[in-house]
């Protein structure tokens, strides 16, 4: 009897431990799985979230970019604004000299010999001419065609054929608008000579 117990206990020794060894090996085995997903999911979420850095980085890059060009962009657009509103002040300015200058006794006095030289140069004849002025500077010529213009074009004098099939035009509005590239040419450099003066200093 008590050899058949004594059986029984080693036996239960026996299957106890193997369960138990079968066990620890399952506990080991699920714990070393359970650890290296937990270890793929941290190298997972950390490669996500350099990723999501370097984005982050690589955005705010963009936007200051985008800051910087915008900028640049408005200081031109008011560089640009500033010259054109110089450049029509200039016109009004010319404008209103070249008007007072029409006033005065020298332009009444050269008109008449400035369309002369010119028809002269141009070779034409008086009689071919129709020679145009301001209204109020006809009384100044004495020409045997002649015919007023628009007061907008301030002063000088056209020269067309009696049949209307050429013209020269020497009109102050003309001459300004012959000279208006050259003008913002000028202004345009002295204040880019301005411009490059003050970023060096």
């Amino acid at each position: 009897m008590l050899d058949l117990e004594a059986k029984l206990s080693s036996f239960r020794k026996m299957v106890w431990d193997e369960e138990k060894l079968k066990t620890d090996n399952e506990l080991f085995l699920s714990t070393e799985k359970n650890s290296s997903y937990i270890d793929d999911k941290n190298k997972q979420r950390n490669k996500e979230f350099e990723e999501k850095i370097k984005d982050r980085k690589n955005f705010l890059k963009i936007r200051k970019n985008e800051e910087i060009s915008k900028i640049k962009q408005e200081e031109k657009n008011d560089f640009y604004a500033y010259r054109e509103e110089l450049l029509y002040d200039f016109y009004n300015r010319l404008i209103t000299k070249l008007r007072a200058y029409k006033k005065t006794d020298a332009y009444k006095k050269s008109l008449q010999e400035d369309i002369k030289k010119m028809m002269k140069a141009l070779n034409l004849s008086e009689d071919e001419i129709v020679v145009c002025v301001l209204q109020d500077d006809l009384d100044l010529i004495d020409f045997k065609n002649k015919q007023a213009i628009d007061k907008t074009y301030i002063g000088g004098f056209i020269l067309k054929d009696i049949n209307n099939e050429f013209r020269y035009n020497f009109s102050y509005k003309e001459r300004i608008r012959d000279r208006k590239y050259e003008f913002g040419k000028k202004l345009y450099q002295v204040l880019e000579s301005e411009r490059f003066n003050e970023s060096n200093n």
